[in-house]
């Protein structure tokens, strides 16, 4: 039996970097990456679709043949129903909530990209981030603006998909709204919890045991 393994963790808490550490590890297929300044998953089995802003149509999904780390801003109580055979991991919320919003800041707002996909995907989700139902047209019209920018960041993105002028200040008022829930109850007991602070000591060999003695909840 194949096994997923879902990381789940609100944006901004690098959750893109612990599925990319994960997947190197011989039981799972490796994620394809970028890692300049942040880890940039390229590649993932369900397109990255557990990272938008909207729910991915789960009846679409295929199922796979091999053993798959999936990013999600998605978290237990969402998508268990979905995949009850899964395991799942989630990254607790920073408890320095300052240093962790400068450190996005210089992750997120000043990161800069030419892959077309990534751009457009980008101001798709920050589009919807302010209306779900945003028509295609809305969408395409936003998307068309950013793609004839130069040296655009998605801080700058960011800005202009809620009206504000990308300046320094804006981008730095928009990173200081940023405030992760906690983590449900039932993340917490049916779950793997890692504190943002571990990430970088976590022993990838101990998440694998996991996987293989945990079938769903814990």
């Amino acid at each position: 039996m194949t096994k997923i393994l879902f990381v789940c963790y609100w944006h901004g808490c690098r959750g893109e970097g612990l599925s990319y550490k994960i997947s190197q590890h011989s039981f799972f297929k490796t994620l394809e990456a970028e890692v300049v300044g942040r880890t940039v998953i390229k590649n993932e089995f369900f397109d990255k679709k557990f990272l938008n802003s909207w729910m991915p149509d789960m009846s679409s999904l295929p199922e796979p043949t091999e053993n798959i780390v999936v990013p999600s801003h998605y978290f237990y109580e969402d998508i268990a129903k979905h995949f009850p055979d899964a395991s799942y991991v989630s990254i607790d919320v920073p408890k320095d909530i300052n240093t962790a919003r400068q450190k996005l800041h210089d992750r997120f707002n000043t990161y800069q990209t030419d892959n077309l996909l990534e751009l457009v995907g980008e101001c798709e989700n920050r589009v919807r981030d302010l209306n779900p139902n945003a028509s295609k047209q809305e969408v395409f019209e936003f998307a068309s603006k950013i793609l004839k920018m130069k040296d655009v960041t998605f801080g700058d993105i960011r800005c202009l998909s809620r009206g504000l002028e990308p300046t320094e200040e804006n981008k730095q008022k928009l990173i200081n709204e940023w405030h992760p829930a906690p983590l449900s109850t039932q993340a917490i007991e049916n779950t793997l919890v890692i504190p943002f602070e571990d990430l970088d000591k976590i022993n990838v060999d101990d998440i694998v045991d996991y996987c293989n003695k945990s079938n769903g909840s814990l």
